[in-house]
């Protein structure tokens, strides 16, 4: 009984950290992605070779949806860094979402252009349509 008490409290340890880990990004204080305070600007992207982002989809009636972006563009810099190189997670979680209300610059390449273009987009929280909706008006 000792040993396999012994061989058990390490898997508790695991598991208690485990959970506490999985549950801090939960606390409020804490996360800029939690229900209270997180902000995207509705742009559903994947990442290209080079690292930059190639707009995938936009939420309909989202920020960047009413500034003008469309599907095809490929967003260069965010807040003034590059893409080009830099983790898609990264950018994705820590550059475009953030706190709503907060505002973020973004230029972007529209295939079939030689001029960036740039976008400035307040973080709001957005409204998903429901599974089988498009996101996109046409």
């Amino acid at each position: 009984m000792g040993y396999s008490f012994v061989v058990f409290q390490p898997r508790l340890c695991t598991y208690a950290c485990i959970l506490l880990l999985t549950l801090l990004p939960l606390t409020p204080a804490l996360a800029g992605n939690s229900n209270r305070n997180f902000g995207g600007v509705g742009i559903d992207g994947k990442p290209r070779a080079d690292g930059q982002i190639e707009v995938k989809q936009l939420v309909t009636g989202g920020p960047a949806h009413l500034a003008g972006m469309k599907i095809g563009d490929i967003i260069t810099h965010i807040d003034g860094k590059p893409t080009r190189g830099s983790d898609f997670l990264h950018m994705l979680q820590y550059r475009l979402r953030g706190q709503a209300g907060t505002s973020v610059v973004l230029r972007v390449h529209r295939p079939g252009t030689s001029k960036l273009l740039t976008f400035k987009l307040i973080r709001r929280q957005l409204i998903l349509p429901k599974v089988g909706k498009s996101p996109v008006s046409p």
